[in-house]
């Protein structure tokens, strides 16, 4: 049988505390590597220390999406059990040192070869969509999608995604699949900005996925191909 994962073993530990023991007093201040909010309030549920003297782990509580957190300190050897009934950010007490804390923050992965202004953009749209930010990220991933076509089409006006879109499957630099859903897609951004109804969570899913496959087409993939054909033509001299 496989070992517990990190994340399975303190929801495990998570999940043996009583209801009288969540009185929270000490907590720390951290990204979330789960609802990816930044400078997030995690709220200490259990403290103990370690054989190892001078070291000691919490078990803490997101306070926006509930998700856990196993932190490892360095601390007084007398503190290990009480690190819970420590009033504050452990994290910025003068006698705590950490050691480590997991999970830890996963960067959005962004396809290899895109122009930073791009990246940037996509970068924040999913961490929009990480944080639950519907609107926020579908208005992103609509933006990284005008800043990627405007490479290959800039002749057409900047307002203009849908002939930009037209543009690029009429050079065959998008499949006609590709083009379908970019269209379906641009009418999603378009309503999340500008429209009465909040975006959903499928519509940022499917507004990630577009982006992503757009941006490995128009970027990743030709230049793994210049890549191989530069290799070849060394080899073959």
């Amino acid at each position: 049988m496989n070992p517990p994962s990190e994340f399975s073993t303190v929801e495990m530990a998570l999940s043996s505390i009583t209801i009288e023991e969540r009185v929270f007093m000490s907590v720390l201040v951290i990204q979330c590597p789960h609802c990816g909010a930044e400078k997030m309030t995690f709220k200490v549920m259990k403290s103990v220390g370690h054989l190892i003297p001078g070291q000691s782990s919490v078990m803490a509580l997101c306070s926006g999406c509930d998700g856990p957190v196993l932190a490892t300190l360095f601390a007084p050897p007398h503190m290990g059990d009480r690190l819970v009934e420590m009033p504050g950010n452990l994290l910025q007490e003068r006698d705590f040192r950490a050691i480590g804390i997991w999970p830890k923050p996963q960067e959005p992965e962004v396809p290899q070869g895109v122009p930073d202004k791009v990246a940037r953009s996509f970068i924040e749209a999913a961490k929009s969509r990480r944080a639950q930010l519907w609107n926020a990220a579908c208005g992103s991933y609509r933006r990284c999608m005008e800043l990627a076509l405007k490479e290959f089409a800039p002749d057409v006006e900047a307002w203009k995604l849908e002939k930009r879109i037209d543009k690029l499957a009429a050079e065959h630099r998008i499949t006609p699949a590709l083009q379908t859903w970019a269209h379906e897609l641009r009418l999603d951004g378009n309503e999340a900005l500008h429209g009465d109804d909040d975006a959903t969570e499928d519509m940022a899913e499917q507004m990630h996925h577009l982006t992503y496959f757009l941006l490995t087409y128009l970027y990743t993939l030709p230049n793994q191909i210049e890549e191989v054909r530069v290799r070849r033509e060394a080899a073959s001299e």
